[in-house]
């Protein structure tokens, strides 16, 4: 047995229930929700709504166009050579549209 399963089997066999009488249960109930039920929707809207502001303002979609014309550039120019495509190519161009994001956001900030 390796140290996980002989710390695991010794909490197990020295666990035991307290007894409450229902205590936690009771409690429980009357623990008022304080939270409403709109703040969530509401702050994803405003997220939402922000996130597309900086899409817009950080000009995104010529961002967008140019990193899928990059990658395309290099898949075509790969093609000619009869390379197959690889899952691996997609994490590549993942990375590198987040590469050349962050830069572009960088050079807009300072």
């Amino acid at each position: 047995m390796d140290d996980e399963q002989l710390i695991r089997q010794f909490m197990l066999s020295a666990r035991e229930e307290v007894s409450d009488s229902g205590f936690s249960a009771r409690v429980m109930r009357h623990i008022p929700n304080t939270r409403p039920f709109w703040v969530f929707p509401t702050a994803m809207l405003f997220i939402v709504a922000a996130v597309a502001a900086l899409f817009i303002w950080f000009d995104g979609w010529s961002v967008l166009c140019s990193i899928f014309v990059r990658v395309y550039t290099i898949f075509t120019y790969a093609k000619h050579f009869h390379f197959t495509f690889n899952p691996l190519y997609l994490l590549v161009f993942l990375a590198l549209g987040c590469w050349y994001l962050t830069e572009k956001v960088k050079k807009l900030v300072y």
